[in-house]
């Protein structure tokens, strides 16, 4: 290496090819490379979804979910399997172990599916497929007075148009109905023609139907035969012939049912400001450019104005690029003032010149990884851009310690290339192994687990590749450009000579500083080293014992504030939708009041408005959604939450729902407490969980409790009477016929442009929903006589769950909980629950298991996977610098300084006011690999001098006063550089400061274990090393 450097001194024309290389090739990359506002995640969760349509949800229990389950089960790889049994469909979420290759065991999976054959004929094929999370670049809404098949055709028209535009992948239309095309006959038709559902159902099959016939292989050529009769509208099925009387009368379908080409029966709808609406999510999967698409769609919604009907808008709801631009935004102008800052700095303390090759060090390492960046697969993101800004204050450390060390040589009379060369080849070995300690600190991200472990991905990629081009740099490049810094001329003018003068006073100060202060310093701390331990030891105490203490509050994630508040609410499953309707319009219509209260006025031409821009909600059967977008231009001029409080309040009473959850954060994890309860006895979960909402309702902070075992709902069983079996009835004739009246038969899809259409025939609407028309049936017997319902069947009403659960084969229920964290704390909660409480549980009803979920067993799961992973990573750094250094004890003290950086994190969050999240805890691990390369510098120059036979306290001062400048200034540097985004107000800021303020004060802090701890360190270490060299002599003397 020492060869290689050299090389390059004396050969600056390759330092400033290579240079040059780095620099064009970043640039030329930034066309190519990704940019979108958050990186699809893979989920780990394997989706099988089936549809089981008319059936309740214990016979999708029973006949779906638990056949799937017992198929599965012994795969190797499944972490968990989670079952939901709901009418009409059964979904089951396989969640695969973390060191699994979730494509392989979807291949397996689908294998074991296709092998079932004890699925009921009447179920759908399975849906098989990976859960991949992908953030939509733009929302848009479609709203106006129209019909709801109006909007559905331009819907439809709109999305396949956008689905054309450059850089937009996908399209999704959502909140429409499929189509469906409904044939209503009532039981009284039926019987006065003498029919049978059958019988129509055929009648239709027979006649609507497209049918290749082969061809006719003529000399001529061959001429296709095709039979083409496809119904397609209503008057096409009207047409339809279902009876021909004796006299020669056809009986059409038109005759005797009425024919709807509609809507399934599914209960929904979506209004955008009060109107009916459908929405569209683009999103960008391929080569993604969240940029280029948003402008592609802006244009277009432009364009479409004068295309769409009178009464229909198209608006953009949500545009990411908005946060996209902001964010790069935030990050540029923070990281511009920060590299100002350290500028400045080493300006001062250094020379001129000098501070502009660090900084143009830092550009060749920015663009050197922008170059390398798409080759890895990571897209410029959210998180790759806070990577950049993070490593800003890590980047420059290496090259100022190459500066100082040459600057240091030429300051001392050798100056060209002698002195370049001797700088950097002094400080080379402990730059590299600083670069690669830091690297290893970062390695623990690749293998977090949790939900976005992959996205985070994105942090340790840039690190990495900024590091290895800032080893490049400083290594290779800077040594060359310093080489031909001429002496410092004496300044001309006033201006020049006032900067001169202030430079000396500030490079001469800290010289001062470190000889006439830090060395007296140190000195009395080697003399009093035991004092010096010690006080060190007490204050790093007295800081843990800050959280530990409550002093400062724990959060899964840092809460920031929305652009967005939202109301979400579930109703009990089988709740009549007019409930639903009724609920929704009661939280529009707080959410219109809230919209003309919250006003500002108009200044001078610019008009007045609402703090509140939309309002957009949507329903799906028992659960709906109300969403208030806020103004993206006075955001800041209001309060969120105080916002959505005042809207709770004007809701009023909500009387009767499964769960009530309202969000005015970009980071909402769901509840702060969440239970699972599952075992085989259903009754003893019944018991655990209303004496598990009973304890909750105790502790301080806890509310809005709720839980999964709904009120059971009644349910209509069909049975057998004793002599139904002599009028040639079985159970299975009454089934059959009761299905098909009130589900309905399917007889055929129609395959449209854009989805099939099923052609159901069934009783009309208003014979479906009332349950006494079920006794006015008649049941149709194998010989084609036609049996009162009452003569061969009976109905008992009997309670019924509308959803059931189920976690590793075994039905569950969930308890939910909030916590108002000023008032409790939801790990102490959980703690105390856990261990006092489950035990006594568990010992009552046998087989009962409780575990936990949510917000919760995130920051369980990712505490325990990152203090695993980063043990192992200082477990890695260690044996490095034990080989590098021979010695067992100098690792040891190098590796001081972490606890310290915990510290100052510590310190900075309560300085800060920021709760611990696990930002804070991704900023420890960036902070132990920054804190101890000043460690790492001083303990490599202290050998030095020993080295060259200096004694033990000589050595020890002469190399913190040595190494006190370029440490000091490292720190200084880092910390300055990080400080326009601690104190930074902006939303997308709000994310970072946790992170950047562990870092920031972590290595501010460990700076005086580098110069006080670490010399007090080595000092006692020598010492014992030579008491144990005496006692060894004594003994084999």
């Amino acid at each position: 290496m020492q060869g290689i450097i050299a090389w390059f001194i004396k050969n600056p024309i390759a330092a400033n090819l290579l240079m040059l290389m780095i620099l064009i090739s970043g640039i030329a990359g930034l066309p190519d490379l990704n940019k979108e506002f958050f990186p699809a995640v893979n989920s780990n969760i394997i989706e099988i979804y089936v549809p089981y349509r008319g059936a309740g949800p214990r016979e999708v229990e029973e006949n779906i979910s638990v056949r799937i389950e017992d198929a599965i089960h012994d795969l190797d790889g499944i972490d968990k399997i989670r079952s939901t049994a709901k009418q009409g469909v059964g979904i089951t979420l396989v969640e695969v172990a973390s060191d699994v290759d979730s494509q392989y065991l979807l291949n397996k999976i689908k294998n074991r599916i296709d092998a079932l054959t004890t699925l009921p004929a009447e179920s759908e094929k399975p849906q098989i497929k990976e859960v991949v999370y992908s953030e939509p670049v733009l929302r848009l809404t479609l709203s106006g007075d129209a019909s709801e098949t109006t909007l559905k055709q331009y819907g439809e028209k709109i999305r396949n148009e956008m689905a054309s535009l450059s850089h937009v992948s996908k399209v999704e239309l959502k909140s429409t109905r499929p189509y469906e095309v409904s044939v209503e006959i009532s039981e009284q038709t039926l019987r006065r023609y003498g029919l049978q559902f059958d019988q129509v159902v055929n009648s239709i099959r027979n006649q609507s139907l497209n049918l290749p016939a082969g061809a006719i292989r003529a000399e001529a050529g061959s001429i296709k035969l095709q039979t083409r009769g496809q119904a397609y509208t209503e008057g096409d099925f009207e047409d339809v012939v279902i009876l021909r009387n004796s006299d020669g009368v056809l009986v059409r379908l038109g005759d005797i049912a009425t024919v709807i080409n509609g809507f399934e029966q599914i209960d929904s709808e979506t209004h955008y400001n009060g109107k009916p609406a459908v929405f569209f999510r683009v999103l960008s999967i391929n080569n993604p450019d969240i940029l280029k698409t948003s402008e592609s769609v802006q244009k277009y919604v432009e364009e479409s104005a004068h295309s769409l009907p009178d009464g229909l808008t198209l608006s953009i709801w949500t545009d990411a690029s908005f946060s996209f631009k902001g964010r790069i935004k935030t990050l540029v102008s923070n990281g511009i003032g920060g590299l100002v800052l350290v500028f400045l700095v080493l300006m001062l303390f250094l020379r001129p010149l000098l501070a502009v090759w660090v900084c143009v060090g830092i550009a060749v390492s920015f663009l050197g990884t922008l170059w390398l960046l798409p080759y890895t697969g990571i897209s410029l993101n959210m998180l790759s851009l806070f990577a950049f800004l993070l490593i800003l204050g890590i980047v420059v450390d290496d090259a100022i310690v190459v500066s100082e060390s040459i600057y240091s040589r030429q300051q001392s009379g050798l100056v060209g290339e002698e002195g370049a060369n001797v700088g950097v080849q002094s400080v080379y070995k402990p730059i590299m192994y600083a670069v690669i300690s830091t690297m290893i600190a970062f390695v623990p991200m690749f293998f977090l687990v949790g939900d976005s472990a992959d996205a985070a991905k994105s942090i340790p990629v840039v690190v990495l590749l900024t590091l290895t081009f800032s080893l490049v740099e400083c290594l290779l490049i800077l040594p060359s450009h310093l080489s031909k810094l001429r002496p410092i001329q004496a300044p001309t003018n006033g201006a020049s000579k006032l900067f001169e003068r202030a430079r000396q006073a500030c490079a001469n100060g800290m010289e001062h500083f470190a000889t006439n202060f830090y060395r007296p310093i140190l000195k009395k701390s080697l003399h009093w080293h035991w004092f010096t331990l010690a006080g060190f030891i007490c204050v790093l105490m007295i800081s843990f014992s800050i959280p530990a203490g409550g002093w400062l509050r724990m959060s899964f994630t840092p809460e920031v504030t929305s652009d967005q508040l939202k109301i979400r609410v579930v109703l009990p499953e089988g709740s009549p939708f007019s409930d639903t309707e009724n609920l929704m319009e009661k939280i529009e219509n707080a959410a219109l009041r809230l919209q003309d209260e919250y006003r500002f006025p108009a200044v001078g031409e610019s008009p007045g408005g609402s703090y509140i821009s939309n309002i957009l909600a949507w329903s799906n059967e028992n659960n709906f959604s109300v969403l208030i977008a806020l103004n993206r231009e006075r955001r800041s001029e209001i309060s969120a939450k105080k916002m959505i409080t005042q809207w709770r309040e004007y809701v009023g009473e909500i009387p009767n729902v499964e769960s009530f959850d309202m969000a005015y954060t970009l980071n909402s994890t769901g509840k702060a407490l969440q239970f699972v309860l599952s075992g085989p006895d259903k009754d003893a979960l019944g018991d655990v969980t209303n004496e598990l909402k009973a304890l909750l309702s105790r502790y301080p902070g806890v509310y809005d409790i709720t839980d999964s075992m709904q009120t059971p709902r009644l349910e209509i069983e069909l049975n057998l009477k004793p002599n139904a079996q002599t009028l040639e009835v079985e159970l299975a004739d009454i089934a059959a016929q009761v299905r098909q009246g009130f589900y309905g038969a399917e007889v055929q899809r129609i395959p449209l442009e854009n989805e099939d259409v099923r052609v159901m025939v069934r009783y009309p609407k208003d014979e479906r929903e009332s349950a006494d028309y079920l006794h006015n049936m008649w049941i149709r017997t194998k010989s084609g006589l036609e049996v009162p319902f009452d003569t061969v069947a009976e109905v008992s009403y009997v309670p019924s769950y509308q959803k059931i659960e189920r976690i590793d084969r075994q039905r569950t229920l969930t308890v939910n909980a909030g916590m108002n964290n000023a008032e409790g704390n939801a790990s102490e909660t959980v703690s105390a629950i856990m261990k006092e409480h489950t035990p006594g549980w568990q010992a009552q009803y046998p087989g009962l298991h409780i575990s936990l979920e949510g917000e919760q067993k995130e920051t369980g799961e990712f505490i325990d996977s990152l203090l695993v992973k980063v043990g192992q990573a200082i477990l890695v750094i260690y044996a490095l610098f034990a080989i590098a250094f021979r010695s067992y004890w100098q690792p040891i003290i190098i590796l001081t300084a972490i606890p310290f950086g915990l510290m100052g994190a510590i310190v900075g969050h309560l300085v800060m006011g920021c709760d611990v999240s696990i930002f804070s805890m991704l900023g420890v691990v960036a902070c132990t690999g920054v804190v101890i390369n000043d460690n790492l510098v001083l303990i490599d120059r202290i050998n030095q001098l020993r080295d060259s036979g200096v004694e033990i306290t000589e050595a020890l001062l002469q190399a913190g006063q040595d190494r006190f400048r370029p440490i000091v200034l490292t720190s200084i540097t880092t910390f300055i550089g990080l400080v326009p985004i601690m104190l930074e107000t902006s939303l997308q800021a709000q994310f970072l400061i946790p992170m950047v303020t562990s870092l920031a004060f972590g290595v501010l802090m460990a700076t005086s274990v580098t110069l006080l701890l670490v010399p007090t360190l080595y000092l006692m270490g020598e010492r014992v090393r030579a008491i144990v060299a005496i006692r060894k002599n004594s003994v084999y003397g």
